[in-house]
């Protein structure tokens, strides 16, 4: 998820960032330019084609804004958007970046798109938009991106799972018992809970001679089996450096817990974790690789897995779901969005949807009956979205909101079905411990609350978006039906007139 730190990787720089490390370059800037003898401080002459590659652009766009070169900073910031097209914090920065330019129009294309993908922000807060502050227009539609922040609750409370659940990562059902499974990374464990949530007695105990953290579990009722995709990483309890790289996919009797095998990702000298899971009706079990951009397989009777697509076009592979009917498998990408693997070519795809619908920071997935479900912590505010698919399950249709901004966030991560009802976790602990399994000062462990929502098929027709014109005629036509201010009793002055005799 979106506070996953399964290794040291490179830190999206915020708005608030970049802007702030642009105005300690601008006074040095403005320093250098007082020495030198004549003329304004040269400004960067940026490449006429930009680069590919997110952290590179990201130095390239402090720089220009430092330098107030507002054209070439939209410009880079456009690139970015480029490669990450659902991420708020490079829209609120493109907007900043018109702002500065007082291009007023673009800006408020951006603002209205940011509030129709259902993002929330006051751009009230950055000093770079007061040159674009003066019309009825940014003020309407910055207030309905504040009002995008406001919660959406769709959801009942089913149950909190055990206290001692630290740091829970994955959830299934038993459909046959109506039992649920947790997996946890911080004691690499695997939980059997009753119908409501609570320690079952006499449970099955799931385990191995060498447990590591647990991202996600799959049950085969057909079967009678337990799938648990599990990784070494640094908040498990007891990590050691010399343990990092090493991941099992294991396969237990789910009566009895017995361990019945475990299969591994050949080591190829490159990094490799097993994270999200998804199980065909044969067996066949479907597996991403938490560090590199792969999904792997393992068919029914082999022991080994293999590779079934992958690629640096989908980098951040993170919730996974399968459409047997329509013989595609899902996958989310945290920057990317929705894509999905033809199982008859073994090919990557994009989903096609809508251009006002944001599908940033997905971590959970799943595929309900022609439907997607998300689970996207990864963006502000943070929300459960259900997709419908086009009959060919190969773009997206509508959407809708099913919670957003619920009392109970704390990053939700994952969630499993039960026939009409998905159950999902809505908080983590993963801001509660460091890269070393260490518990940080002043954290929460609260146990985690797990919410449940009745689902019901999208209607195609709900949820269309106005366009910038149709918000300002409403807005027009709002203004016009309502009743002028009353008249207000003059000050109190005591109770003597204040004229002269």
């Amino acid at each position: 998820m979106v506070t996953k730190r399964i290794s040291q990787s490179i830190v999206t720089i915020t708005l608030a960032a970049v802007l702030s490390t642009s105005l300690a370059a601008q006074q040095n800037a403005a320093a250098t330019a007082a020495e030198a003898s004549a003329g304004e401080p040269r400004k960067t002459v940026f490449p006429q084609q930009l680069p590919n590659h997110f952290p590179t652009l990201q130095a390239m766009s402090i720089r220009a804004f430092a330098e107030g070169n507002y054209s070439e900073f939209n410009r880079i910031v456009r690139q970015a958007l480029e490669l990450r097209p659902y991420d708020g914090e490079l829209m609120s920065q493109l907007v900043a970046g018109h702002a500065m330019q007082r291009e007023r129009t673009k800006a408020y294309n951006l603002m209205l798109a940011m509030q129709q993908q259902g993002l929330a922000f006051d751009f009230d807060q950055l000093p770079q938009t007061e040159a674009i502050r003066d019309t009825e227009s940014y003020t309407y539609i910055n207030n309905l991106l504040k009002k995008a922040a406001e919660p959406l609750v769709s959801s009942e409370l089913a149950f909190k799972l055990p206290a001692d659940a630290w740091l829970p990562e994955a959830i299934a059902r038993d459909a046959d018992t109506g039992r649920f499974i947790i997996g946890t990374v911080h004691d690499a464990s695997i939980k059997m809970l009753d119908s409501n949530g609570q320690p079952l007695d006499n449970a099955p105990a799931f385990k191995t001679d060498k447990p590591m953290a647990v991202f996600d579990l799959e049950v085969d009722e057909q079967r009678r089996e337990l799938w648990a995709s599990t990784t070494a990483v640094g908040q498990q309890s007891g990590f050691k450096q010399a343990d990092y790289g090493k991941n099992a996919l294991l396969r237990f009797d789910l009566d009895t817990g017995e361990l019945k095998n475990s299969y591994s990702i050949s080591p190829d000298g490159q990094p490799h974790g097993l994270g999200n899971l998804a199980l065909a009706s044969d067996g066949t079990v479907y597996v991403a690789d938490l560090r590199s951009p792969f999904v792997y397989m393992l068919e029914p009777g082999n022991d080994k897995l293999t590779l079934l697509a992958g690629g640096n076009a989908l980098p951040d592979i993170r919730g996974i779901a399968l459409s047997e009917e329509h013989n595609l498998l899902y996958l989310a990408d945290k920057n990317r969005g929705l894509a999905f693997i033809d199982l008859a070519d073994r090919k990557p795809y994009l989903v096609t949807a809508p251009d006002k619908l944001n599908l940033g920071g997905i971590e959970g997935l799943d595929y309900w009956n022609g439907h997607l479900l998300l689970i996207q912590p990864g963006m502000r505010p943070s929300r459960v979205m259900q997709l419908l698919l086009s009959p060919n399950g190969k773009a997206v249709i509508s959407a809708q909101a099913l919670d957003a901004s619920h009392p109970e966030y704390h990053a939700p991560n994952y969630g499993v079905l039960a026939e009409d009802d998905y159950y999902y976790m809505a908080s983590s602990h993963w801001t509660a411990f460091d890269l070393q399994g260490n518990r940080l000062p002043g954290t929460s462990l609260d146990p985690v609350p797990v919410l449940k929502l009745v689902l019901q098929p999208v209607n195609p027709a709900d949820n269309q978006p106005p366009g910038l014109d149709e918000v300002l005629r409403q807005r027009r036509e709002q203004q016009l039906n309502t009743p002028p201010e009353l008249l207000r009793k003059p000050a109190d002055s005591g109770g003597q007139s204040s004229g002269g005799n």
